[in-house]
């Protein structure tokens, strides 16, 4: 360990320590309280919870990353599954499912624009364990309405493009895709041929010349059904692109149908 290292780990001990007697703050997943900072709106024991449960989960389809349902039910890997068989996306891959302590950190980010170190963690492990996404030229965050980013004051899906172009030595373009349509939220069980009927003329490349001829990663924080992100590739891709994958920091948990991936 360097003198650098070993006197930021003393600072963060203190900071901490502070933060603890000065303005304590209760996990948004236990009620417990949050020691670290770094660790965000969640404590480091449901961090530690949550890694262990997404260790166990087996990946089930090659194209789009899908993993087994929550109950870890068995099922054969494909290359493809019935939920990414039509997505004009090449590749999709997601750093964690979104239970626990990582849907309690990004509601938060929702909020505060943070990042906690776990969830920074977690993107630069992602990326570099999945070649498949590898041979993208730039990152792309999925834009939010103007409204809707004025109101919030920041765009979360730009933050964790940021995040991963750091590691990934990529340029982000936030310029070519403009979200000309506000829609609500998707939330699971909800159905998707509604959502993709919404979307409809969502997304406009409003800079074509940054994206022709080029490979895109769109980034965004959780897919649900992916019609958001599929929407937004067949605008990327009817522009010019040559080819749109993804990346997300959490995805729903989707039942397997009986038979089916």
């Amino acid at each position: 360990m360097t003198l650098w290292q070993a006197a930021r780990q003393r600072l963060e001990a203190t900071r901490d320590a502070a933060l603890l007697l000065l303005a304590p703050q209760a996990c948004r997943q236990c009620g417990g309280q949050a020691e670290r900072v770094a660790d965000g709106a969640v404590c480091r024991a449901c961090w530690q919870d949550w890694f262990r449960e997404q260790a166990r989960r087996a990946q089930v389809c090659a194209r789009c990353g899908r993993w087994a349902d929550a109950e870890g039910t068995s099922v054969a890997r494909r290359e493809r599954c019935e939920q990414c068989s039509a997505w004009a996306l090449e590749w999709l891959r997601s750093g964690g499912a979104y239970v626990g302590a990582l849907r309690a950190a990004l509601l938060a980010f929702k909020r505060i624009p943070l990042m906690p170190e776990p969830l920074r963690r977690m993107l630069h492990e992602t990326w570099r364990q999945e070649a498949a996404l590898h041979a993208s030229d730039l990152i792309a965050p999925i834009p939010l309405a103007p409204r809707r980013e004025r109101q919030r004051g920041y765009n979360q899906a730009a933050l964790l493009a940021r995040e991963v172009a750091g590691v990934a030595r990529l340029p982000v373009v936030t310029e070519a895709l403009a979200r000309v349509i506000e829609t609500h939220p998707h939330r699971a069980g909800h159905d998707e041929r509604a959502r993709r009927d919404a979307l409809k003329g969502a997304f406009r490349v409003a800079r074509p010349r940054l994206i022709a001829g080029r490979r895109v990663l769109l980034v965004d924080d959780t897919l649900t059904s992916g019609a958001t992100l599929d929407c937004a590739a067949q605008a990327l891709l009817a522009a010019g692109a040559t080819a749109v994958s993804a990346l997300t920091a959490a995805r729903a948990i989707l039942r397997a149908r009986a038979g089916a991936v």
